[in-house]
């Protein structure tokens, strides 16, 4: 018999918004505080630490809905934590969120980016907030349910959450009027790993533009849901922080090496485009 590697949790990952009643065994709790107190020492890729804590869930949270009531079934318990409401923040910390996430799919437990669909006074409430420290996004977790309830399917396919832009609409060599096509075969993983990565509302603001010698990658946002009521922060910027994570992890799989630098290449932008970073080759 041939065996087969296991795929990558970015592979598997999915948004879970209905979880089973059984509650987190102890042997997974030991693995979860782990995953966190190793989160707590790393720092996203602008250098900021975040302290994310586990809510289990008890009554007094069930009673204080973080979890928005209907939207999230049956959680086991929330993952939170606190940042300054800027923008290298905000990457940084949906760096290091997703990093959680990724290992809390590898142990088979069930997470959902939630950025705008949770209580964030109740949230917050739970921290000690200063100055103008946020919640920019949660996650609940649990057991994955074995079946979907109808309303997720409906909030699923209301969201469009299979669907994914092209690559055309997304990936551009040297400039934004040029697609990339096939001219980065080894850098398709990583391509792929942020084509399939998740985003406010499946929005998938990111932009990613190669220099003509495929040596530095530049990273940009659109800004689909500017000024929605419904968020703390201006969400594209957690949501490249994701899209970073996902190309590292396609990097790091390939055998490619590089660092992140600020330093905006003359590239024109269209309008609604902001640059964020870029990726130097080694």
């Amino acid at each position: 018999m041939h065996s087969t590697l296991p795929q990558n949790p970015v592979e598997i990952r999915i948004s879970n918004r209905t979880f089973q009643k059984k509650p987190l065994s102890v042997e997974d709790l030991e693995k979860i505080s782990s995953i966190l107190s190793k989160s707590e020492k790393q720092a996203g890729p602008f250098g900021n630490h975040f302290r994310f804590e586990l809510l289990i869930e008890t009554e007094e949270i069930k009673n204080s809905k973080i979890g928005t009531y209907g939207f999230i079934k049956n959680p086991r318990g929330y993952i939170i934590s606190k940042s300054r409401n800027e923008t290298m923040c905000l990457f940084d910390y949906a760096f290091i969120l997703e990093t959680i996430i990724l290992d809390l799919t590898a142990l088979g437990i069930g997470t959902c980016w939630l950025g705008g669909r949770f209580r964030k006074q109740e949230a917050m409430s739970h921290l000690s907030m200063k100055g103008n420290e946020i919640i920019p996004a949660i996650t609940p977790l649990g057991y994955p349910a074995e079946n979907q309830r109808f309303q997720e399917r409906m909030i699923k396919s209301i969201l469009g959450a299979r669907k994914r832009k092209s690559e055309d609409e997304i990936f551009y060599y040297a400039t934004f009027g040029e697609a990339l096509g096939k001219r980065a075969p080894e850098f398709q993983k990583a391509l792929h790993y942020v084509r399939v990565g998740p985003s406010a509302q499946n929005k998938q603001p990111w932009r990613l533009v190669f220099s003509s010698d495929l040596t530095q990658v530049h990273f940009y946002v659109s800004n689909p849901l500017a000024d929605h009521p419904l968020y703390m922060c201006e969400p594209q910027y957690l949501d490249i922080g994701i899209a970073y994570k996902h190309f590292e992890v396609g990097l790091d799989e390939t055998g490619i090496s590089g660092e992140l630098v600020i330093d905006e290449p003359i590239v024109e932008k269209p309008d609604g485009i902001t640059y964020i970073t870029s990726w130097h080759r080694k």
